[in-house]
């Protein structure tokens, strides 16, 4: 795979003119799509995508034929069809990147040895079009990229008779699968489950020339309830005996979600270097409980109800990109989009982990927010500024592609320039606190610090990190002690310190 050395090769204004595929660009002709069973390949970028380029994308579900296919018996031509036209309003839109869904419930929109043809693709299980092929190569054409975006664990979607499983490896393997809410999963805790996920994986890299492979946010299932409002249990307990050593359950499940993060991830890059993996987890990992490092939200907890440990992946380093799904307004009462945002790129603090963003477009037409217009384009704005921030990936095509409530025209005007993202080099500053002085005493035991940094560097302080912005600014509540406070600030190996005295009632 050899798509990004050649693309360098190519001339530079041709890249300038097409790299984000912007409004008014001429879209290549379609042309069949050469068989990858056939020995052929997918074409190379025809340009130059700097990969420090924005990331502007869109999800393409196929769950319930939310997005593609539009329904379940289309025949081929039509199915071609229909993503062109995605592909079409996509560069129309300004977008260069597609998170398209191809493994939704143990199925496949895609060549698949492994799995059986997805029921949202076809009624008969035989494929008579190969969606993600067609995807990659025409969007490889138009210099869009393609992320395969697949759900690892779940395995159907409603209730369905074990019986009417179609064949692959539930119904092969149904010592493989536990019955949650009349819904089949994968039980995580399995190494033989861990592995299919991850060959699952190497399969579709292996066969096609994606950009990336990103799972969502289902890991564990969201917690059900039954008609008394009593919580139905997962029964995993035989794995969790065999496997356990004396971790609790939680731990281990949460170990089990890492263990099958870590080896897809090494999967990916074993199959292909340059193909990236990243996950979109729901947006709140833990509300801070003022010991747990959370965010100060009211909301939904990952970490604790799906047993995703975010952190313990961006620490052990084996994503290349996180993609929360912030999917709350800028004035949400529960989950303020610039906290939570704030959240993720302060705990990114010293990776070498990209954030990109998850937006609700489809909040513009469900009406959950007062006042959607203007939403997104505020929520981007924002998220640029800061030092991990490489792009914004939006849910809800439709509502972009029909401009409901001028969410279209939005992202458009955002994206009318290009925006490249230089990696962030030393620019020799020592940490600076610009908003207090040392030796200074308040009469407030909650402050508001704001300083200057070196953005290159890590920034703690009092052993916490601390978030940052594309150029090194900070802006951080800190909680003080009645009485004399030191405040460490360390970087690159060395200690700046400031003493703050909190004095109630005096200034």
């Amino acid at each position: 795979m050899h798509r990004k050395i050649i693309a360098a090769l190519a001339f530079v204004a041709v890249a300038l003119s097409c790299l984000f595929c912007m409004p008014g660009c001429e879209s290549p002709t379609t042309t069949p799509y050469p068989h990858l069973a056939d020995g052929s390949s997918s074409p190379v970028l025809s340009g130059i995508i700097n990969p420090d380029s924005e990331v502007r994308g869109v999800w393409i579900a196929s769950t319930w034929n939310i997005d593609y296919p539009s329904r379940t018996d289309l025949p081929a031509d039509e199915l071609k069809t229909e993503l062109d036209r995605i592909l079409d309003a996509c560069s129309d839109l300004g977008l260069n990147t597609v998170f398209f869904q191809v493994r939704p419930a143990c199925d496949a929109l895609y060549e698949s040895d492994m799995f059986p043809v997805s029921k949202a693709l076809s009624t008969t299980g035989e494929l008579l079009f190969d969606p993600l092929g067609y995807l990659v190569y025409q969007g490889h054409l138009r210099n869009i990229f393609v992320h395969a975006w697949v759900n690892p664990l779940r395995i159907t979607l409603q209730k369905t008779a074990f019986e009417d499983l179609p064949d692959g490896p539930a119904k092969s393997h149904p010592e493989w699968c536990v019955d949650y809410a009349d819904k089949l999963y994968f039980d995580c805790g399995l190494p033989e489950v861990r592995q299919l996920v991850a060959d699952g994986v190497r399969e579709i890299v292996e066969k096609y020339d994606v950009d990336g492979v990103v799972f969502d946010d289902y890991f564990y299932p969201y917690p059900a309830y039954d008609g008394s409002g009593r919580m139905y249990e997962f029964h995993d307990e035989n794995a969790y005996e065999k496997y356990g050593e004396g971790h609790s359950l939680e731990d281990w499940r949460r170990e089990n979600v890492n263990m099958m993060v870590r080896l897809c991830y090494d999967t990916v890059h074993e199959t292909d270097p340059e193909c990236v993996f990243g996950i979109s987890p729901f947006g709140v990992w833990q509300n801070d409980d003022g010991e747990n490092g959370g965010s100060r939200t009211k909301n939904f907890e990952a970490y604790k109800s799906l047993f995703c440990d975010a952190t313990a992946w961006i620490d052990g380093g084996y994503i290349d990109y996180i993609c929360p799904q912030i999917y709350w307004a800028t004035d949400s009462k529960t989950s303020p989009y610039e906290v939570v945002l704030d959240w993720w790129n302060t705990r990114l603090d010293g990776s070498n982990i990209r954030l990109y963003v998850a937006h609700a477009s489809y909040m513009y037409e469900e009406g959950e927010w007062d006042s959607p217009e203007g939403e997104l384009t505020e929520q981007i704005e924002m998220s640029r500024l800061r030092k991990y921030y490489r792009g914004s990936i939006s849910y809800g095509f439709e509502e972009l592609r029909d401009n409901v409530r001028s969410a279209g025209n939005e992202i458009k005007l955002v994206y009318s320039s290009p925006v490249i993202y230089s990696d962030i080099v030393s620019n020799g500053c020592e940490p600076e606190l610009l908003s207090h002085s040392d030796g200074q005493t308040v009469d407030t035991g909650t402050i508001l610090l704001g300083g200057m940094s070196d953005p290159y560097y890590a920034l703690t302080l009092n052993g916490a990190r601390v978030g940052r912005m594309k150029d090194g600014s900070f802006r951080t509540e800190f909680k003080l002690e009645e009485g004399e406070n030191v405040l460490t600030f360390i970087q690159n190996g060395k200690e700046y310190v400031w003493v703050i005295t909190y004095a109630p009632g005096e200034k």
